[in-house]
């Protein structure tokens, strides 16, 4: 005659059986996971995947813990317990509701994943060259070839072309576009200086031209727009248009054998980096009135990096820097070239220094570093302003591109780097937070062979 199982030893067993298959549930998803992870690895040649380690250590764990729960189960008493059919449901119950925190926890060890969700057909002709673009945050981008500008709305879709005048090709384009009205340079030919032409464009009407100039200039740099003011050169002088209007606010003669090499403005100044016969200075000027406001010698002639506070990388990659009154107060040595130092929130932001390859901060007050940032030793491919003050890097390394975002004080990451899957991103690019739920990357190679532009958004599932 069989001894019945004591009260205790029953209790005992169901929730055994209960453990048991909750573990079960996510001892089959993990087993899948990484089945899945190992052939996608193996058909597209990548690296180790970011989480198959934690599976592969883990997965044995859960498998032992689940075996020890059913053996518990069935040894609870002294005659091998008997579950009915409302026991058995329960647990059926429970192995398929214990998936959702086995998939949490797999997310955690994969970490943040981003695919390219939407995406906009590559050149055609592929001969015509990929420039510059603008961000226009939700409502869109612009995004400029030798042949044209071509804006997208806010949903991807084509929003207008604005084609070059005839005899004419786009050469360069104003950094900035304050109030939605972004400068463009035209050259006249192969061998003629950018700038023979500038238009203002009204970026809020299809690429709507409101200002057209020719001009005569001396060395070819991009127009400027600051606040209210068109800054380009003619001839041998700066010229101040209103950003609207083109109408003709200022002019400031450049001086005997003086060209500008460089020229950038902000918060209502002008920095203009001139080589007059064979002396480089740096020039500061009012962008309303054009008045003169200080000058000062430089090592060599480069470009502008920071307004306010004025920066200027010279050709061995040194960052010089000045206060407000153009006086020298320090300088940073040897930083790359590229990808292109950002300046923001008071510091200069590049790769490439420190014990290993990585991402370091400088003070614009006196060249101090900040803050590094190994990045896990990834090479740097791009820098971009990030959302509240951060700052956004895309790094790879052999077999995957990454985006990180690092605090723009401490340089900390908010969290592990997001892996962008099988993204098309060519070796030039333009990155830009401008989407509520994802970023959009600008293709700027040539060739015609990579989608114009892409916007990626996290992975939710597989």
């Amino acid at each position: 005659m069989e001894q019945p199982t004591p009260p205790r030893g029953r209790i005992t067993a169901h929730l055994s059986l209960v453990l048991a298959s909750a573990l079960a549930g996510v001892v089959v998803l993990y087993g899948v996971l990484t089945a899945k992870l190992a052939l996608d690895a193996h058909a597209h040649a990548h690296g180790w995947p970011r989480g198959l380690g934690w599976l592969l250590m883990v997965l044995p764990l859960l498998a032992i813990a689940t075996v020890a729960a059913g053996t518990r189960s069935a040894a609870s008493g002294p005659r091998v317990t008997r579950f009915g059919g409302p026991a058995k449901a329960v647990a059926v119950l429970v192995a398929l509701a214990a998936l959702w925190p086995g998939w949490l926890g797999f997310e955690w060890m994969r970490g943040p994943h981003a695919y390219a969700w939407t995406w906009y057909a590559p050149d055609r002709p592929a001969t015509a060259r990929p420039l510059d673009a603008w961000s226009l945050g939700p409502t869109g981008m612009v995004r400029a070839r030798s042949d044209a500008l071509f804006l997208f709305n806010g949903e991807g879709r084509s929003g207008g072309t604005l084609r070059a005048p005839e005899g004419t090709s786009v050469c360069a384009l104003s950094r900035t576009t304050p109030a939605f009205t972004g400068l463009v340079a035209y050259g006249r030919d192969a061998a003629g200086a950018c700038g023979a032409r500038v238009e203002a464009v009204d970026l809020r009407s299809s690429g709507g031209r409101l200002w057209g100039r020719d001009l005569s200039p001396a060395g070819g740099v991009p127009p400027v727009a600051v606040d209210g003011t068109a800054v380009v050169l003619d001839e041998a002088a700066l010229l101040g248009l209103d950003l609207t209007s083109g109408t003709e606010r200022w002019r400031a003669p450049l001086g005997t054998d003086c060209r500008v090499t460089a020229l950038d403005g902000a918060d209502g100044r002008i920095l203009a980096v001139a080589d007059c016969a064979g002396r480089p200075r740096l020039r500061a000027l009012d962008a309303v009135t054009g008045r003169a406001l200080w000058e000062s010698p430089l090592a060599g002639t480069g470009r502008v990096l920071s307004v306010r506070p004025a920066a200027v990388q010279v050709p061995d990659g040194s960052v010089l820097l000045f206060d407000d009154t153009g006086r020298p107060r320090g300088s940073v040595a040897g930083l790359p070239t590229q990808p292109t130092p950002l300046a923001v929130g008071g510091l200069l932001i590049a790769s490439g220094q420190g014990k290993k390859p990585g991402l370091s901060a400088y003070s614009l007050t006196d060249g101090r570093r900040v803050w590094h940032a190994g990045l896990d030793g990834h090479d740097v491919r791009g820098i971009a302003p990030g959302r509240a003050g951060g700052v956004d890097v895309v790094t790879s390394d052999r077999w995957w591109t990454y985006l990180w975002h690092l605090n723009g004080d401490s340089g900390a990451p908010g969290q592990r780097p997001t892996v962008l899957r099988d993204v098309p991103l060519g070796r030039r690019f333009e990155v830009y937070a401008d989407q509520p739920a994802g970023y959009t990357f600008v293709n700027l190679d040539e060739g015609g062979r990579l989608p114009v532009y892409f916007s990626v958004r996290p992975v939710i599932g597989w």
